[in-house]
């Protein structure tokens, strides 16, 4: 009795330390992957973003003076980005690095390893998961190598919604969660260099009539935002507006870039011959090119991050002015003034800005995607 005792006792420890060896690897793997996916995409995002953020600091200044009363007779005729880039500079007492370059910088910088790291370094991992929910069974692989195989079963309409729904779901996520940097980062940009004078009182700083003082650094204006207007109303506030923007940024960004990748790549004879749905997919797709690529590479990388840079730009600016107006200003009211400027200006009042903006996103797309790209293949990922 005892005997049996024992080794049913010793025969349950066996399992269960086999169960655990073999399930811990591949936890551990999964969870290194993300970091690594995270990690190539944040850093290459904060580097771009860096290179651009003049244009960010300008896009974010136009559309915040389009919607001012104050301004809103001149503005259509006289305000263009070279008048609000002079002025940034004035600003700043005729630097150009402190007007254009630093506003915001820091910020940009933790935007770009946080919320834009987590949206497009998961994305492959969240498409990968819906394609796998949309194969049947028998159609589905055994490892993410397969995700072609797996994909080859849809239709093209399908394969790009799976797309579209990836790049929203890490949009949406990465917004709602990250938001206090997007409002301290927009905040940041769009305050202008408070005028500074003395006093009888014993020289306080004065600001100008209508203007909130520019925060004193970017880790400070954290506290006095979550102090001065709430935690949730304030580092949080116009939270719907930047979901809504991101999920249609992401969604069109990522998802254009991923068809256009399949769309213009030609796949290797051999690999299309192993499967035959593959083959068939492969055919389909490319034959309708203008113009196609051989290999994944840099080359490719920068057309399709180009022609996604600007769909993105196109699609996304109304919303992305009124994620603006709502997070910059403290009025409980931004999301009104939004209104009132689409009722007395129209709609495409809605794209002031839109210049300035197709000139980062298109470029900053080409810069950043390839960027990460490599900084994938470094850290031992697959290309996109």
């Amino acid at each position: 009795m005892l005997g049996v005792v024992f080794w049913s006792h010793a025969f349950r420890r066996h399992s269960f330390k086999k169960m655990t060896s073999s399930w811990t690897p591949s936890t551990t793997s999964q969870t290194e992957r993300l970091a690594k996916e995270w990690l190539s995409a944040g850093v290459g995002c904060a580097l771009s973003d860096t290179v651009f953020n003049p244009l960010e600091v300008l896009k974010v200044r136009r559309q915040i003076q389009a919607s001012s009363n104050a301004t809103r007779s001149v503005i259509s005729n006289q305000i263009n980005t070279l008048r609000l880039a002079k002025s940034a500079i004035q600003e700043a007492d005729g630097s150009i690095l402190k007007g254009l370059w630093q506003p915001g910088l820091l910020a940009t910088w933790m935007r770009g390893l946080s919320y834009t790291g987590f949206r497009i370094g998961l994305y492959p991992t969240v498409r990968d998961y819906y394609v796998k929910t949309r194969t049947p069974t028998s159609a589905r692989g055994v490892d993410r190598n397969a995700h072609d195989g797996e994909e080859a079963s849809m239709s093209e309409s399908e394969q790009f919604a799976v797309k579209l729904l990836a790049g929203a779901t890490t949009g949406a996520i990465g917004s709602a969660v990250f938001n206090p940097i997007d409002i301290v980062r927009i905040r940041m940009q769009s305050q202008p260099y408070r005028v500074m004078n003395s006093n009888s009182s014993g020289g306080a700083m004065m600001v100008p009539t209508g203007q909130q003082p520019f925060y004193p650094s970017t880790i400070r204006a954290f506290s006095m935002i979550a102090k001065e207007e709430g935690v949730v109303r304030g580092l949080w506030r116009g939270v719907g507006v930047c979901v809504a923007r991101a999920s249609l940024l992401s969604g069109s960004q990522l998802g254009t870039y991923d068809a256009a990748k399949r769309y213009l790549l030609v796949k290797n004879n051999e690999e299309d011959e192993s499967t035959t749905n593959k083959s068939t997919m492969t055919t389909t797709m490319t034959t309708t090119s203008p113009f196609l690529f051989t290999r994944d590479g840099p080359a490719l990388h920068f057309t399709c991050a180009f022609i996604s840079g600007v769909v993105a730009q196109t699609v996304t600016q109304p919303v992305d002015t009124l994620k603006t107006l709502a997070m910059s200003s403290t009025n409980k009211n931004s999301l009104f003034l939004a209104a009132n400027v689409i009722r007395e200006r129209g709609f495409f009042a809605l794209y002031n800005g839109f210049w300035p903006a197709a000139m980062r996103q298109g470029p900053v797309m080409v810069l950043q995607m390839p960027i990460v790209e490599q900084l994938r293949r470094l850290c031992g990922l697959e290309y996109f």
